[in-house]
């Protein structure tokens, strides 16, 4: 899935990880509103900010294109680059709003050859159906982008567009009344509805709420069993794991992305930290100190 540029802050630069962390806290403290592209080793990483505030993360594979929603520390812990290639994309609420449900958007149309007498049956579409998603035309002029708000195209009075997504009012017009082109134009929609979008996010907010991430804590002994992971007894109860006492499976994600199965008990005085044996962390490629991803299975 291809998210489209807004209005360029900076774009590729290379930074280093402290700077690339200071960029976005400065980006907060000034009530940025858009969004953080972060090109990592194998996908690219998307934050969205409303006034300051984080207010997404996602993730888009590189290979596949598929979107996903991230934790932002559990992201950050990945990052094992020198140095991140940067681009920072001014954008509206509205426009952020919309993009933060693309990793719940359902091809509607592809390539579909659009006439302008077409426009309006489609428009009523997404509008009936409350919608929420990018519409791509492409056409003799060039390729242009609009994003579609709860079923109405989203128009800025002050604002002819943000990079390439086009939103003054004079622009979308212009583009939905075919004025440029009387030919048609191929178009694409990628969009879902807003209630599944937000039945979709609070699903997955909630698989990820499960996620937690701790530091890796050298935990050997002569009758400790090497197959075991320890973790908090409170963390076992906010997992729900109806037996505290009993044996589960977790996955553990390396800060490399590597992803391992073990089983896992109860223990105290864990706090933050997850118990492993030595022969554990050899496998993994851990040290003390390290941090790692934990979810129950």
């Amino acid at each position: 899935m291809y998210i489209p540029k807004g209005n360029i802050l900076i774009e590729d630069v290379s930074l280093s990880y402290d700077d690339m962390r200071e960029m976005q806290t400065n980006l907060s403290n000034d009530g940025f509103t858009g969004y953080v592209k972060l090109d990592l080793e194998n996908s690219s990483a998307y934050v969205f900010y409303d006034s300051g505030a984080v207010a997404q993360v996602l993730e888009v594979d590189n290979d596949t294109g598929l979107v996903s929603l991230q934790l932002e520390q559990r992201l950050f812990n990945r990052i094992k680059l020198d140095e991140i290639k940067c681009s920072s994309y001014i954008a509206s609420k509205r426009i952020v709003n919309v993009l933060t449900g693309i990793f719940a958007f359902q091809p509607l149309y592809i390539d579909y050859e659009v006439k302008k007498r077409d426009m309006p049956r489609i428009l009523e579409k997404m509008q009936d159906g409350g919608y929420s998603g990018l519409m791509k035309l492409s056409t003799r002029e060039g390729t242009y982008y609009l994003a579609i708000d709860n079923g109405e195209v989203v128009r800025d009075r002050f604002c002819y567009n943000y990079g390439e997504i086009l939103s003054g009012t004079e622009a979308v017009d212009r583009i939905l009344n075919f004025e440029f082109d009387s030919d048609g134009a191929t178009m694409s929609i990628y969009a879902e509805r807003v209630e599944e979008i937000d039945i979709k996010r609070s699903a997955k907010e909630e698989e990820l709420e499960k996620i937690k991430t701790l530091i890796v804590k050298s935990d050997g002994g002569f009758l400790r069993a090497n197959d075991v992971v320890k973790v908090d007894n409170y963390i076992v109860r906010e997992w729900n794991i109806a037996d505290v006492k009993s044996t589960f499976s977790v996955e553990i994600e390396t800060p490399d992305g590597s992803l391992y199965e073990y089983k896992c008990q109860a223990g105290s005085k864990f706090g933050d930290r997850a118990g492993l044996t030595p022969a554990m962390m050899k496998k993994m490629g851990l040290a003390e100190g390290d941090n790692i991803s934990v979810r129950p299975l």
